[in-house]
């Protein structure tokens, strides 16, 4: 059997106006100049070497396990993030 949901006809229904709310204003921007050319391409040079890189010492050290390749190339390349953003800030 299903149940039958009834509001009691003693208590009036309350409709409450909802409170009206301002189109919220946009905030302004701190001026920030957009990346020029010369840091992107710096930027995506890095990771192009760091890339090569990889493949370069891949193939000159067979004996080296790739791993440890990859550890030192992320670490050189977080070091270069590192300055990068703070002189981009």
């Amino acid at each position: 059997m299903s149940k039958k949901h009834h509001k009691p006809e003693n208590q009036p229904e309350q409709h409450s106006p909802l409170p009206e709310v301002p189109a919220p204003q946009p905030q302004p921007q701190p001026d920030r100049a957009p990346a020029t050319k010369a840091q992107i391409w710096t930027f995506w040079g890095a990771v192009a070497a760091a890339v090569i890189a990889a493949r370069v010492l891949d193939a000159a050290l067979p004996n080296v396990p790739e791993r440890l390749i990859e550890r030192w190339i992320m670490v050189a390349f977080a070091a270069f993030l590192a300055v990068f953003l703070y002189r981009l800030k």
